[in-house]
Parts: C-alpha cells; sequence; structure tokens
C-alpha cells in the first residue's frame, strides 16, 4: 500500500487548452482543417483532435520550398492552423500569400517571446536564446528576428557554462556585438536560465558589451516546476506524465530528479511498470503542460491498482 499524492499545479497550460479548443471548434468530419505540423507534443492530444477533423501535415522544417504555396497544394484554399509552438513571420507570409484561411492557436506567451525577438533586432541588438536549437517554439521565434535583408540576427545557445558562453560570443557572425537581447526558451527552467545569465553578467568584466535580459519564461510552466520540486522532496518515487517530444515535461522529469527522488517519465498507464515501486511508501504524479486530464487519470488509476492506496 502507498499513498499517491499529485502536484499542485500540472497538466495542460492555458496555451496548450486554448490551442486544442480553438481547433475543436473550428474542426468537424464534415469541415476538417489542417494543422502545420505536430499540434502539441502528446500523440494522446493529436489522436482526439485527429478524430474532430484536425489533420496533420508536415511542418516548415519538414518541407523544402515555398511552405505557404506546398500547403495549398495539399489543403486547397482551405484551413491551416497555426500550433500552440508558432511559427516564423516568413511562414505565416507565405501560406496568407497562398490564400490560405489561417487559424493562428499561437500561445500568447510564445508570440510575446517573438516580438521581444523581433524588436532586438528592429533596434539593431544581437540576440541571444537560451533554448534548445532544434525545437519548433525557438525556430518561430528565429523567424521573427530578421534583420532588413533576410539575415537572422539570433543566437541560439543550449548550456549555461561560462567557457562555452565565452567561446559563443567571441565566434558572433559579424565581430562582436556591444549589444546583446538575452531572453528564453518559454518552456526553460527558471534556475537555469538565472545561472545562463549570471554568467553572461560575469562575462561583462571581460568584454565592454550591453546587455538587455527579458524574461520570456512561462509563469505555468515554472510554476509546474516548482510544484513538482516540492512534492519530489515528500516522496519516493515520482511518476512525470506527458509526451517524449515534451521539452517541458523532460524539465519536470529533470527538476525530479534534481531534488533526488527516483523519477519515470512515461506517456501513458500501461508504460508503468510494479517494480519501479517497490519499497515505496509514497509516489509523487505530476504532469507535463501538453499532457490532458485523461492522460493524468488513467496513470493515477493504474498506480492504483499496482500500489494500491495507503
Amino acid at each position: 500500500m502507498a499513498e499517491i499524492l499529485r502536484a499542485s499545479e500540472m497538466g495542460f497550460c492555458m496555451g496548450v487548452r486554448r490551442a486544442v479548443h480553438i481547433m475543436e471548434d473550428e474542426a468537424t468530419p464534415e469541415k476538417p482543417i489542417a494543422s502545420a505540423g505536430e499540434i502539441v507534443h502528446n500523440p494522446h492530444v493529436v489522436e482526439q483532435l485527429e478524430r474532430t477533423g484536425v489533420h496533420q501535415l508536415p511542418g516548415p522544417d519538414e518541407v523544402d520550398g515555398n511552405f505557404g504555396a506546398i500547403t495549398a497544394e495539399r489543403v486547397g484554399t482551405g484551413r491551416i492552423a497555426i500550433t500552440a509552438h508558432g511559427v516564423g513571420e516568413r511562414v505565416l507570409r507565405d501560406l496568407e500569400g497562398a490564400g490560405l484561411n489561417i487559424i493562428d492557436t499561437t500561445c500568447p506567451v510564445v508570440t510575446r517571446a517573438q516580438r521581444y525577438a523581433q524588436k532586438f533586432v528592429r533596434d539593431n541588438w544581437h540576440a541571444l536564446i537560451f533554448g534548445d536549437p532544434g525545437h519548433k517554439e525557438v525556430r518561430g521565434i528565429i523567424g521573427w528576428a530578421l534583420d532588413e535583408e533576410g539575415q537572422s540576427r539570433v543566437t541560439v545557445v543550449e548550456h549555461a557554462d561560462i567557457d562555452h558562453l565565452r567561446q559563443v560570443i567571441e565566434s558572433f557572425p559579424g565581430g562582436f556585438p556591444n549589444k546583446i537581447g538575452v531572453m528564453a526558451q518559454t518552456t526553460h527552467k527558471i534556475d537555469d536560465f538565472a545561472h545562463f545569465v549570471g554568467n553572461l553578467m560575469l562575462l561583462q568584466r571581460e568584454a565592454n558589451f550591453e546587455m538587455h535580459v527579458v524574461n520570456t519564461l512561462c509563469h505555468a510552466t515554472t510554476g509546474q516546476q516548482a510544484a513538482a520540486a516540492e512534492l519530489a522532496h515528500q516522496v519516493d518515487v515520482m511518476v512525470v506524465v506527458g509526451g517524449k517530444k515534451s521539452a517541458n515535461t523532460r524539465h519536470l522529469r529533470q527538476v525530479c530528479e534534481a531534488e533526488g527522488a527516483r523519477t519515470y517519465h512515461v506517456e501513458s498507464a500501461p508504460e508503468l511498470q510494479p517494480d519501479w515501486f517497490e519499497g515505496a511508501e509514497r509516489i509523487g504524479l505530476t504532469a507535463g503542460a501538453s499532457t490532458p486530464d485523461r492522460s493524468i487519470d488513467e496513470v493515477e488509476e493504474r498506480l492504483t491498482e499496482l500500489v494500491g492506496t495507503a
């Protein structure tokens, strides 16, 4: 027998819930819409929306050539949904130019980050993003930070290590910038971003550059991370529910592990293994921002079957 505890904040964030509701309201099996890439990083949500009439197409990074024209060939003059992760400005203009009816479900927090990147470049700052260069959200933000010649004025940095940062700054294209705008992928961990900014401040002792920092982290994500960390202190084992491609879900696992809890990341209830919970008296449960309530409930029900409840 074990006690199962839920984190105080977890599951669907405002941005994902908003995107899903918009698509559900717009699509029917008789009048489907297309999605420009993976809707959210959760296969259960994608399958649910497919049943309601949302058909996933390849995203901008999976297509060579004019994304709007290629997409229009597939959906005619129909409707195309921009996912919660957002897209770059050029992609949006290509879709408009192809005559498609755009349903924009970009998370408002991501839109805010896009506008900051755009403003940095327009004001002649070099944008420095702490994040994953391969993530859809980051690629979309980069697409809003082009100069008048269409060249990117953005550098994406994955690691906060000061020696790595020094190498990055010294290798900026066009020489060392004297004005650097600093921001983060919205789903990053707040402690990691603080460490990143702190090391940049230390580098200011070595080089004379001006730095403008904006906090583009998602409050919902940071709240979930804080709740997961608090719960991880109280339990023997943590279970994190969410898509394996989901950055914020992976960060939740890292947060729990950093607190010393034995942690397992699953997408669905059947992945749970009985031996994970041997000897555990308290089990914590949290979930990523793209994880629907149904998936969380199914995992908790399976945990109850495996260990009982205290």
